[in-house]
């Protein structure tokens, strides 16, 4: 498939990715009511990160990770590595699904079986899908102003309601120290950061790459700004104490909005607002999944692949964990460490390490 897409389409995607599902939460509890610092600093964290995934695409101009890594380690290897990265992506995908249909059935559909919202979901994602990236980067341009309003538009309605802004709430900062909190805090370069992976996918569709290493890093720093902006609200709003233990921090800071008698339960529309954003993740991380599918079986089938993805992530999303609990804990504790970590740094950098050592060989 040759599309293409715009230097602000990538930057719209690529913010949307994380921030799909990360604004829902309070994230790194360890870090208690400094999370935000953490977050600002992982942003930086992310950026060197990617500087290793831009290195390697500038090695291999025309080829997405899936693509080069046979071509750095063999095909044998290589071919097992990319259908590894195909995985976490389709994995990811439905990760994301459960988390958007635990929302929805908790907070608007509460008697519709969660089957039925997955499947109603998915249809309109594996349409967009289907329809290729130009557009999903098209309806990205809008769906990132929207989003970042929406975040700012929150921020301003807690600030002007009586009585739900207690800014004391952020000290002491750094009590903890400094090198404490980037300990404690380092999951956050794997999420939400760490799923800037899925670029590595798009950069050869980027029309203006000489305007990629500029474009990745204000992304990220916009990224850790906004995201640090909302765990702060958190943590004015709520308290980190009640923040760290809410499955949905951002719809209980929602609820403290009240102007009157006429503003209130904005929870509720917000909703939507997020669906916004879920469906732009998972779009994105089950087109790339479809896109590395096609390029290492060289199949042009996209309407088959794209169909059973789709069904793929709905299995996925029902059978990872029995309980919205327990799907958490599995994210956070096994995820993070043995899936998210190999994927995102280790095997990027020993991939630069081989392609320099076979250079050198051969020299």
């Amino acid at each position: 498939m040759k599309e293409k897409i715009t230097s602000y389409q990538f930057l719209a995607i690529m913010f949307l990715v994380p921030y799909g599902s990360a604004g829902l939460f309070f994230l790194t509890p360890e870090t208690k009511n400094d999370v935000w610092i953490a977050l600002l600093f992982y942003a930086v964290v992310s950026i060197i990160i990617q500087m290793i995934y831009i290195s390697l695409f500038n090695k291999y101009p025309k080829d997405s990770i899936v693509q080069y890594l046979p071509k750095v380690y063999g095909k044998f290897i290589g071919f097992i590595l990319s259908i590894a990265y195909i995985g976490y992506f389709v994995y990811n995908a439905g990760r994301n699904l459960r988390d958007f249909t635990e929302l929805i059935e908790v907070f608007s559909l509460t008697r519709a079986p969660r089957y039925v919202i997955e499947i109603i979901f998915m249809l309109v994602i594996t349409y967009a899908v289907y329809k290729g990236i130009e557009n999903i980067g098209s309806m990205a341009q809008m769906g990132v102003v929207i989003i970042i309003s929406s975040t700012i538009l929150i921020i301003v309605l807690l600030l002007i309601s009586k009585g739900c802004v207690e800014f004391a709430n952020l000290l002491p900062i750094l009590h903890q120290g400094f090198i404490n909190v980037v300990l404690k805090g380092w999951k956050l370069s794997m999420f939400p950061y760490g799923e800037f992976i899925a670029m590595t996918m798009l950069y050869p569709v980027l029309i203006e790459k000489t305007r990629l290493k500029k474009t990745v890093i204000f992304t990220s720093i916009l990224e850790g700004t906004f995201l640090a902006l909302n765990n702060m609200l958190f943590i004015v709003a709520l308290g980190y104490k009640f923040a760290r233990v809410n499955n949905y921090p951002l719809l209980e800071t929602l609820r403290l909005v009240h102007i009157g008698d006429f503003l209130n339960r904005l929870d509720i529309i917000f909703v939507v607002v997020l669906m916004l954003g879920g469906f732009f993740k998972i779009s994105i991380l089950i087109y790339v999944s479809a896109l590395g599918i096609s390029q290492v079986f060289k199949t042009k089938k996209w309407g088959a692949i794209c169909s059973i993805l789709g069904i793929i992530v709905i299995i996925i999303s029902d059978v990872i964990a029995k309980t919205y609990p327990e799907h958490i804990y599995t994210g956070w504790h096994f995820v993070l460490t043995y899936i998210s970590l190999p994927v995102v740094v280790i095997i990027p950098v020993m991939t630069l390490i081989v392609y320099y050592l076979k250079k050198l060989i051969k020299a």
